[in-house]
């Protein structure tokens, strides 16, 4: 079954010698978020989100060679929530050119780690005003093996997302939606390649009655719910086939412009997010782990 990882739950293993995670077996994938909402959601400097892109890439790195190669890995980039923004100070625009400049910078230092374009906004123009602006820095998001779309948990299944969902898809972007539960899958499943969630793991815990399997209670396979059982996951896994297979209908997206025409045609400014240098326990952050047996979104 295919692990998506985020680096908020790493980050949480800070424990140092043989707990770093072991080589993945049994022809799993596995997959790589950065937690960037988190990060920033929360103003946790220590998240690893926050370390200069060397040291986030030497980090990928070391866990491609311990683990394995992952199938992708999300870059440092710059969700444009709201209330993230409020928080940052900054504006949508200068959240997308801070996630395309680190991409070119993460994609140029190391180039055998397979990184993914992210598309970032909040309104549907933002969206393609992103992507005229990766084609303005030489970035051919139609020949890239896989696009990350961020922005989306709990609002894939808008009419406005599917319209977006939609346009970028018809141009051949191959689409990873990040934090896509149930609802999306019913609306814009069929036009993403992938997709992650944690609702899977949430729901085990969500309300007065945590889920608990009665195969996991009689065998005391784990204490606590199954949020991070590997029986209850499978069954989660059923259930999104089967909204996938149900599949939805294609939405409309209407006037919207395309990259090609696009607004926005300010060039991206090359340059380095403006990332503090890390502090004294963040080169060694990372200097034994156990990986956790969930995923899920950032």
């Amino acid at each position: 079954m295919p692990l998506f990882v985020s680096a908020t739950t790493l980050a949480r293993y800070r424990l140092r010698g043989g707990r770093w995670p072991v080589r993945m077996t049994g022809g799993g994938g596995w997959a790589l978020d950065s937690g960037a909402f988190t990060a920033l959601d929360t103003n946790n400097d220590n998240h690893p989100w926050h370390l200069h892109p060397d040291q986030f890439g030497g980090l990928v790195t070391r866990l491609a060679e311990e683990v394995g190669p992952p199938d992708f890995t999300a870059i440092q980039d710059w969700p444009c929530e709201p209330r993230v923004r409020s928080r940052t100070g900054m504006s949508v625009y200068d959240h997308q050119m801070l996630t395309i400049d680190n991409y070119l910078y993460l994609r140029e230092q190391f180039p055998f780690i397979p990184w993914i374009p992210v598309l970032q906004g909040w309104l549907p123009q933002e969206y393609l005003a992103c992507a005229q602006m990766y084609v303005d820095a030489g970035v051919d998001l139609a020949a890239a093996p896989l696009v990350g779309l961020g922005s989306v948990c709990r609002r894939a299944s808008g009419a406005e997302i599917a319209a977006v969902v939609q346009t970028l898809a018809g141009l051949g972007y191959r689409l990873h939606g990040f934090g896509v539960a149930l609802d999306g899958l019913r609306t814009i499943g069929h036009l993403l390649a992938s997709a992650d969630s944690l609702a899977w793991s949430a729901t085990a815990t969500e309300g007065r009655d945590n889920i608990r399997l009665p195969e996991c209670e009689q065998e005391r396979a784990h204490l606590g719910p199954c949020n991070n059982c590997m029986r209850w996951a499978l069954r989660w896994r059923e259930k999104v086939f089967d909204t996938l297979r149900s599949g939805g209908q294609p939405s409309h997206p209407g006037n919207s412009s395309t990259p090609g025409n696009a607004a926005s045609r300010r060039r991206p400014r090359h340059r380095h997010s403006p990332l503090r240098p890390p502090g004294s326990g963040q080169l060694d952050l990372f200097a034994g782990l156990t990986l956790a047996a969930s995923g899920g979104a950032s």
